[in-house]
Parts: C-alpha cells; sequence; structure tokens
C-alpha cells in the first residue's frame, strides 16, 4: 500500500477496534499527498470515515485547508444521507400501508445500526427485499410515488420482468435510485439464500421513532460476505461493512452463521471473508471461528487474491479490469466458489457472462424492440473488443 492508503486503512481500524489514535501520528508525521489521499478514499467509498476519524482524533496534525474541507464533507455525506432516509420511510410507508412485508439491507439500515452514525457511510441507492410473489405489486406502488422503472426487461412485459435471472429491478425518481430484489443473488450464483427463511428470522428494528425490517445479524453476515465476494472486494467499504456488522454486533451467534452457510453454498464464501476483514483491519475474532476460517486450505489463498483486488493501484485497480491477465484472475476467483468444482455451475457462469445481454449491451447499442434477440450476439462481441483493445470497462458493466 502507497501512504495514502495505509492511513485509509488506519483510519478504519482506529474507527472499528476504538484504538489509540496514537497510531495516526507516524503515518501523518510522513510524507502524505492529501489530494491521492482524498482521491484514495472517494474511490474506496470510505471518505466519511475517513474525514470523521482524522478531525476527531488528530485535528492538530491536519493542514487547516484540509481540515475544513474533511468536516464540510462529513456536513454535506450527512444532508445527503438524511434526504435518502426521509425518502426511504416514505417508501416504507407506502408498502406498509399496501400490506407488503419488506425487509431493508445495506444504505440506511447499515448506516444506522452497524456504524451508529449516518453521516459515516453514504450510500447511493436504496435496496429492498420483498417476497417473489409481491413483486408486481410493489412495483405498482412504486410507480404510483413518482418512480420509473430504470432497468431494461426483455420482452418488456410483466412475465418477463418476474422471470428476471438477476431478481432485482431498479428504479428512480430524481436523484433517489430504489434497487427491489426479489433474490439476494443471481439465479445462477454458487451461493443462495432463500427469501422465505430470510423473512422467518427477520427482526424488526427501532432507532428513535424510526422501525424497520431487517434482515438476522447471521444472515446479514452471510449476505455482507456475497456481496464483496461478487464485487470481488474492489473498495474498502464493503470490507468496512463487515468488520462494522460484526463489531456492532458482540452476541453474534457464529454456531447459527456456520450452519446458514453450508445449505446456502456460503461456507467458503464466509471463511475467506472472514480472514480478508481480520487481516486488513486487525479485528479479533473468536478463536474458534479464526479456526474454522483458516484451516480450510482453500480460504487463505483466495483471502489473499481479494486482498490483491483490494489494494490494487488506482489506476488499474476495480471496478476495472483493463487487461486479459487481470480478467482471467478475477474469472478463476469467482469459479473458486462452485463448491468442489461442478463443471456445469462453473460452464452457466463462463456462458452467461459471454453471451447473457445486459444492461451495458443496451446502452451501448439502442435496438427497436423487436431486434432483441441481436443482443445475444452484439454481448460476445463487445466483450471480445474490449479484451482485444484492453478497454478499460467497469466490471460492473461485464
Amino acid at each position: 500500500m502507497n501512504p495514502e492508503t495505509n492511513l485509509i486503512v488506519l483510519c478504519a481500524r482506529v474507527f472499528l477496534s476504538y484504538s489509540e489514535s496514537s497510531i495516526l501520528r507516524p503515518a501523518l508525521a510522513g510524507p502524505l499527498d492529501w489530494s491521492v489521499l482524498e482521491q484514495n478514499a472517494e474511490n474506496h467509498v470510505v471518505m466519511p470515515l475517513v474525514a470523521y476519524v482524522l478531525t476527531h482524533n488528530v485535528p492538530e496534525l491536519i493542514p487547516e485547508e484540509r481540515r475544513e474541507r474533511l468536516q464540510e464533507r462529513l456536513i454535506r455525506t450527512a444532508r445527503n444521507n438524511l434526504a435518502w432516509v426521509q425518502e426511504w420511510l416514505n417508501i416504507l410507508k407506502a408498502l406498509t400501508e399496501a400490506g407488503i412485508p419488506v425487509i431493508s439491507f445495506k444504505g440506511p439500515t447499515l448506516g444506522l445500526m452497524a456504524y451508529r452514525n449516518l453521516a459515516l457511510r453514504e450510500f447511493t441507492d436504496l435496496d429492498l427485499l420483498i417476497h417473489p410473489r409481491d413483486m408486481l405489486k410493489t412495483r405498482d406502488v412504486l410507480v404510483g410515488e413518482g418512480y420509473v422503472l430504470d432497468s431494461v426487461v426483455w420482452g418488456d412485459t410483466d412475465t418477463a420482468l418476474t422471470r428476471s435471472s438477476n431478481r432485482q429491478i431498479s428504479f428512480t425518481k430524481g436523484e433517489v435510485a430504489v434497487d427491489l430484489h426479489w433474490g439476494v443473488m443471481h439465479a445462477i450464483s454458487s451461493f443462495q439464500l432463500e427469501v422465505g427463511q430470510l423473512f422467518e428470522s427477520a427482526l424488526v428494528e427501532r432507532h428513535e421513532r424510526t422501525s424497520f425490517l431487517s434482515l438476522s445479524p447471521e444472515h446479514l453476515l452471510l449476505l455482507l460476505c456475497a456481496h464483496g465476494t461478487k464485487h470481488y472486494w474492489s473498495n474498502l467499504r464493503w470490507l468496512c461493512d463487515v468488520a462494522c456488522h460484526i463489531q456492532s454486533n458482540p452476541n453474534l451467534n457464529w454456531d447459527l452463521c456456520i450452519r446458514l452457510a453450508e445449505p446456502a453454498g456460503c461456507e467458503l464464501v464466509l471463511k475467506h471473508s472472514l480472514l480478508l476483514t481480520g487481516q486488513v483491519f486487525d479485528i479479533e475474532l473468536p478463536e474458534p471461528i479464526r479456526r474454522y476460517a483458516s484451516d480450510d486450505p482453500k480460504a487463505p489463498p483466495l483471502a489473499r487474491t481479494a486482498q490483491t483486488f483490494l489494494f490494487r493501484p488506482n489506476e488499474d485497480r476495480s471496478p476495472y479490469l483493463d487487461d486479459r491477465s487481470h480478467y482471467l484472475q478475477a474469472l478463476r476467483y469467482r469459479l473458486a466458489f462452485t463448491n468442489g468444482w461442478r463443471w456445469r455451475t462453473g460452464a452457466a457462469l463462463v456462458l452467461r457472462r459471454a453471451f447473457l445481454p445486459n444492461e451495458a449491451d443496451w446502452h451501448c447499442v439502442r435496438l427497436p424492440r423487436a431486434f432483441y434477440f441481436l443482443y445475444y450476439v452484439i454481448r460476445p462481441i463487445r466483450l471480445a473488443v474490449e479484451l482485444l483493445f484492453l478497454r478499460r470497462v467497469p466490471r460492473d458493466a461485464r
């Protein structure tokens, strides 16, 4: 890590473990490019947390101009998040009145419950989980609230919508985006969490005068680990989510986590994510859990691979795959979680990435509805051109 990224990690460690701020002083005493620090913190989506730790613990070591910028950044994040929370509460009220059960996860729920401070975790969308049977009804409620469907639906029919293998669609209203989920992972993912089970174990959380339905702490841990793995741990925010969730739940039922992980295909996902969190943030896990994770011979190498994704230099780091070697490394990483290399699972993943169109293809070439079938030809051609010319293309677009 360069000095700036090292300081970002130290800020997270201070926040997570309530360590003495003295560990920040050597890093601040050395050569430090504040512009690079701010840019790296933004790239890792942890700028509010870094600003909070530095301005509250070592303000005298920050140049005055930079200190003011950090304080302004915190205020701006708090203001934006409060506006998002108000819209989130409006949506929950509308869905409740329509008799639709909904679980909120990530976004404001993590800010309130894991970070304990809304200003410290930014979010750019609201993630809502519903029963599959309620998907069309929920869509109608959101449209009635002024939201517009922002996802491409092949065939543009209700049937096509409900059969989406991604099991989520997006809506927008102004700057607010809502991701509506009726499943928490893609249908062909090797790790799955059953929606009915998630609702059965969900908890009603209360914060001041706000109440909402949230995932159980054990299910949320699995989901956060799976989410970071899905996105190749391309920023520190996703790992901070895991660490903050663990730290804010001292009574987490680890035995239950392990029992839930096995049938969901999440065992290796959980193990390598816990190792990665402990290594990066120096968090002490219970000894039985540390052994559970490290005794699997596959977990430590995968945690090291995840670190290479996490700390790749900004000019060639995720979310960009700018050469074939990085692309193949990411593909090998993803295939490592296919439960003992079941060739059909691996083949399905490769074929999906190569041939199944997504929104990026639709935005690349706009075709009339009658010619939508051509997207199945356009996608492999587009990916081949990108790999051939090593174009910098966001991973999420692939």
